[in-house]
């Protein structure tokens, strides 16, 4: 591909999954907007963007060889829209050839349904596979209206950004072609979007390199053939082959549902889960799952929330702390007042400590209470969300932030990302069949080892407190994102570091993790100059490269405002650009975007 050598105004969108597309998309509807042009002609106006997978829309969470069927999303359908209901509308418009093309993706959520009877669910829990589609459709769709209008538009797929730096002329952005290891560089852009999404970094328990150790859950074809392999060893054995997935949450719960996708699950009339069959040949054991992680519980299952309103954890209570601490809030303040509204909420049953140490004999007993309360709203899950919604992590001074983040984030998470409904039908499926059970590790637990025979040694806690030790066949790495920006994967994050052009965030002395974004608003990455930070002129960033993103923010609801800015701030340096051409071309017509 040739890159762009014309425009006056240059964008580039690094990363086309989620935040990426949305960006693209509201840039567009905004360059295009007969209410809102810039005075630029369009042909004046470039848009480049980079993704490293061979499509551009999905992104890495929702691409065809990184999902199956049974991945869900883990958001209601009616808040992934890039722009109010637009998934849900989008299912509607396309409900013919995906009836038609992709039958599957409408009865792993709806099944025995007749597909003519099909209508899109605002409240339901779609494959990831589905929501992929619907991101490439909308990506394409920018493009083609971008182009239509004279806005010239270049795409990189199978491109890796492994550069970056502020030049006279803009910014300027190395690639590596990842078919060929060409690199090459792009230069003079205006503005550069960080939208990378979520990394994970070089496993630091020394396990990587290990024959039956996969860092990650995804792709689930490799995961498949990894499991493969180890049933056959193990087989020689005469053993039942057993594979521990290290983490409860989202991925650990993609993990589980790929080493099982083999056997069938079964249905009632009403479209639930009914039970679980393992494939196996003739005189084989089926795989045993292990799932664990320090609290040894997954998380709580979706449903509306309860008829409950804060009464303690107020805004009106964080002021009051605000006020005792020079500005700033009090970890220890904010746990007494959820403490209390806990214990109110639930007629004094459950308090903090409980959801810090659920009061189950185990992860099934937990997961069958969660799934009936999900049905009439949890009042625990429902305290906890509405708690992180008040986005009081930004507020604590950094030694609580670092109190926040080692001792009671996963907590948070644990309690206020919950799953849906169907996953948890499957899970409680899986441990009635004997394929799945679950270990807690503990806080304090040590990291797994690899034993003389090559088997996986994992200590956990027996129901009597006490440590035992689990031997598994192979183990899989299912654990939350790391921010340490020193170990992110990337060559363009640690190179953007090494230049200064992006600074992790810190406080006090804590470095919280993630990027540093304008403390005064916005999404304006903070570069270093000299000696002193100061918002960049060219690069913007949300979504999982933030440290505070995780801790603040629900998911498609805050992509959506902060494309939204970005798109206006993007429209902002087209218009100056145009006033600025206009004054050096006073003939200039600026109204050349039609339709």
């Amino acid at each position: 591909m040739n890159p762009i050598t014309t425009g006056t105004v240059k964008y580039c969108i690094v990363g086309t999954g989620f935040a990426g597309t949305c960006a693209l998309w509201h840039l567009v509807q905004r360059l295009t907007d007969p209410d809102r042009l810039p005075s630029l002609p369009p042909s004046a106006i470039a848009i480049t963007t980079v993704e490293q997978g061979p499509v551009n829309g999905p992104g890495y969470p929702y691409a065809q060889d990184n999902v199956q069927l049974a991945h869900r999303c883990n958001n209601e359908a009616s808040t992934m829209g890039i722009h109010g209901n637009d998934f849900v509308d989008w299912m509607v418009e396309s409900k013919p050839w995906l009836i038609r093309d992709h039958p599957e993706v409408v009865l792993e959520t709806h099944p025995g349904i007749e597909l003519g009877e099909w209508r899109p669910d605002n409240g339901e829990f779609y494959p990831r596979a589905l929501f992929g589609m619907y991101l490439g459709q909308r990506f394409q769709e920018a493009v083609a209206r971008a182009r239509a209008h004279g806005i010239e538009v270049q795409q990189y797929t199978r491109h890796e950004a492994v550069d970056g730096c502020a030049t006279k002329e803009g910014f300027s952005v190395s690639l590596r072609e990842l078919d060929t290891d060409r690199e090459f560089i792009l230069d003079g852009f205006d503005r550069v979007l960080l939208s990378t999404g979520h990394w994970q970094a070089a496993a630091a328990d020394g396990l990587s390199g290990h024959g039956g150790y996969i860092a990650s859950p995804y792709p689930p074809v490799a995961l498949k053939a990894a499991v493969a392999d180890w049933i056959r060893s193990r087989g020689t054995r005469g053993e039942r082959p057993c594979v521990f997935v290290q983490g409860m949450g989202p991925s650990g719960i993609d993990a589980i549902m790929t080493l099982c996708s083999d056997g069938e699950f079964t249905y009632t009339h009403d479209g639930h889960v009914a039970s679980y069959q393992p494939a196996t040949r003739t005189g084989e054991e089926p795989l045993h799952v292990v799932a664990g992680s320090r609290s040894g519980f997954f998380s709580p299952v979706r449903g509306p929330l309860a008829d409950y309103e804060l009464h303690h954890l107020t805004e009106e209570s964080l002021a009051a702390i605000r006020r005792d601490h020079q500005g700033s809030l009090k970890v220890e303040r904010i746990l007494e007042l959820l403490d209390k509204d806990l214990l109110r909420a639930t007629g004094g049953a459950v308090g903090w400590n409980d959801v810090k140490n659920p009061r189950y004999r185990s992860a099934g007993e937990k997961l069958a209470s969660d799934l009936r309360d999900s049905y009439t709203g949890n009042p625990v899950y429902t305290v906890l969300l509405k708690a992180r919604r008040m986005r009081f992590y930004n507020q604590l001074e950094p030694g609580d932030k670092s109190v926040y983040d080692r001792l009671l984030d996963t907590h948070f998470i644990r309690t206020a990302v919950p799953m849906p409904a169907a996953n948890a039908e499957k899970l409680l499926a899986l441990m009635d069949a004997g394929i799945l059970t679950t270990v807690r590790q503990g806080y304090d637990a040590p990291r797994p080892e690899v034993g003389d025979d090559g088997d996986f040694l994992i200590t956990y806690r027996s129901d009597d407190g006490g440590r035992s030790t689990l031997r598994a066949d192979g183990m899989v790495r299912a654990t939350s994102q790391d921010f340490g920006m020193e170990r992110h994967p990337s060559p363009f994050v640690q190179n953007l570091l090494r230049r200064g052009e992006i600074v992790p965030h810190e406080e006090g002395g804590y470095v919280t993790g993630g990027i540093a974004l304008d403390a005064r608003g916005g999404y304006r990455v903070m570069k270093r100059m000299g000696d002193v930070c100061v918002p960049s002129p060219h690069l913007a960033a949300y979504g999982s490269p933030v440290r505070f993103w995780q801790n603040e923010h629900n998911y498609a609801g805050a992509f959506v405002k902060a494309a939204e800015w970005v798109a206006d701030e993007w429209l902002e340096a087209a218009a100056a650009a145009g006033s600025e051409s206009a004054a050096d071309n006073p003939g200039l017509v600026s109204n050349e975007i039609g339709g």
